[in-house]
């Protein structure tokens, strides 16, 4: 039996959000593209697949969907909604989350497309020049970036003629609407990452630039971080053979659930689209709920709901579970992205000395120098620092006249503030 393959397309516009000078919004959703496939792929078994409704009260245990349904018919429009259901009492958010879904004549190729709006550097961002999906964006803000625009967009082919519209056992030829629904919207709330490869070089993200939240949490197979350009330039070649190996998604959640980081699919050959925001093929099974969140579903394939692997990625990009993930992650202990910096050269500075910035939770910081007047006297860029990792800045107080300045960390909803003299 063939399996389908998800396929991810980016376009990215970016524009700042009304009334905000820092918050950006990508003015179009990362599609994730899904095309129909004839790649042989090992037969899912078939799974009963019952009328589903919500298992909480999502006004209360779980989030509010609101979806706009544009041409659907009611059979389609009921598989659709049995997703958005599932979905609903497994994460944890006051802010209803918007999709806008359309039931489309497309290419005969193309089975759909759907994705995230993206946010970044919003007001109670966990971390500065990161990208956060829209409905994560705003729980993480407390408050609807969008001003009722939608989260998600989605539109599936209504002249594709191999749909399962359930509800029941999905027939082995038919590729069931309810589970690829499924698939897309965990893409929708933060399966997703920023780093592809394009004409042999690696890169993190193009058309804006910058990692995605899920980016924080990827490493190759040594432990490092994808993120970590001292070793995978951003633009480079190196980059690029490290995302045609072994990766791997690391984090609080994921060790709580498993105990070692899991693996993505990242085959030897880049798959636009396939590669890296997955879990890998070979390692999770069809018809599980990890197998979910792989880049293939088999003709006649069900998965009712998200597995503890899934469950514990959405954890650790920024999602609060609910329900069944719950249960699955647990409880997960309070943590924060701590930043220090530490001098660790001469002070006070009559030339050069050096200062170390470390952090316990993966975060973006943006290092300056001021003046006692706020005035920016050097700028010593962006960076992304991994738990663990530091960053070493060379103050140059050559230049300078004496007097008292202050070495500026930001790094999300806080910052770090060293003060130093410079002295002649």
């Amino acid at each position: 039996m063939s399996r389908l393959f998800f396929a991810a397309v980016a376009a990215f516009v970016v524009g700042a959000a009304p009334g905000s000078a820092q918050t950006e919004r990508s003015a179009r959703p990362v599609l994730f593209e899904l095309p129909v496939s004839d790649a042989a792929r090992p037969a899912a078994p078939a799974r009963q697949q019952g009328a589903r409704a919500p298992d909480c009260d999502p006004a209360t245990e779980g989030a509010v969907f609101q979806v706009d349904y544009t041409g659907f018919p009611t059979a389609a429009k009921a598989a659709f909604q049995a997703a958005v259901d599932t979905w609903a009492c497994r994460i944890r958010t006051t802010q209803p989350i918007r999709i806008d879904a359309s039931w489309a004549s497309l290419d005969a190729s193309t089975l759909g497309s759907a994705g995230p709006f993206l946010y970044r550097n919003f007001p109670g961002a966990p971390t500065t020049g990161v990208w956060y999906p829209a409905a994560l964006a705003d729980h993480l803000a407390d408050r609807d970036l969008g001003d009722g625009g939608a989260d998600i967009e989605a539109t599936f082919n209504s002249d594709f003629g191999d749909w399962h519209i359930g509800p029941g056992s999905a027939p082995s030829g038919l590729y069931d609407l309810t589970t690829v629904v499924l698939h897309e919207i965990g893409h929708g709330l933060g399966f997703i990452g920023a780093l592809k490869v394009e004409g042999g070089v690696g890169r993190i993200g193009t058309d804006p630039e910058g990692p995605f939240s899920y980016d924080l949490h990827t490493r190759d197979e040594a432990g490092v971080s994808l993120l970590d350009t001292d070793v995978f330039p951003n633009r480079s070649a190196v980059l690029a053979a490290a995302l045609q190996s072994t990766v791997r998604f690391a984090g609080a959640a994921i060790d709580q659930t498993v105990g070692e980081p899991v693996l993505l699919y990242t085959p030897s050959t880049w798959v636009p689209g396939g590669s890296y925001s997955h879990l890998d093929e070979d390692t999770f099974g069809a018809s599980t709920g990890d197998g979910l969140m792989t880049p293939f579903i088999a003709r006649g394939e069900v998965v009712q709901a998200p597995g503890p692997v899934v469950c514990a990625v959405l954890a650790d990009v920024g999602w609060t579970l609910a329900g069944d993930c719950a249960e699955k992650v647990g409880r997960l202990p309070e943590t924060s992205a701590r930043i220090t910096a530490t001098l660790r050269g001469r002070h006070p500075i009559a030339g050069q000395t050096r200062v170390s910035i470390a952090t316990t939770e993966a975060v973006s910081v943006r290092v300056s120098l001021v003046d006692v007047l706020g005035r920016r006297v050097a700028d010593y860029g962006s960076a992304v620092l991994v738990g663990g990792s530091t960053l070493d800045v060379v103050v140059d107080g050559g230049p300078l006249a004496a007097g008292l300045y202050v070495l500026r960390v930001l790094g999300g909803p806080e910052s770090v503030a060293l003060p130093l003299v410079v002295a002649r």
